[in-house]
């Protein structure tokens, strides 16, 4: 198989028009503002450090009835301005991780522990 781009001359000229340029910025500047974060929220829902239930749920991965859920058992970190549910985006991300699993060398650590510092004398 060759290879065409081998075959090119070395300066390529291109001819754009003055309005399909405007159009391509345009089009840049709406997907710019659509676009993504590095943390896959959308731009125009996170705001600084503050997230609403639709960026909360894009964040945990749960249901907005869940989140409902949990904030009116007063389970997860949030605050309300009138009606509206707003979460810390860092307090959410320490609420994600601060249950750790328990692995099965954890617990086998836990059980010898426990035996060495509860042994019952005779």
């Amino acid at each position: 198989m060759r290879n065409l781009l081998e075959e090119l001359p070395d300066q390529v000229f291109l001819m754009v028009k003055k309005e399909d340029l405007i159009a391509f910025a345009d089009y840049i500047i709406q997907k710019y503002r659509q676009g993504m974060n590095s943390d896959g929220l959308n731009d125009t829902i996170v705001r600084t450090n503050v997230l609403d239930l639709e960026g909360a749920v894009q964040l945990t991965h749960l249901s907005k009835s869940c989140i409902y859920k949990l904030t009116s058992e007063g389970l997860i970190p949030h605050f309300k301005r009138g009606k509206r549910l707003y979460f810390k985006k860092d307090e959410l991300e320490e609420w994600l991780t601060e249950e750790r699993g328990y692995y099965l060398k954890d617990i086998e650590k836990q059980a010898s522990d426990y035996v060495l510092k509860n042994t019952w004398k005779k």
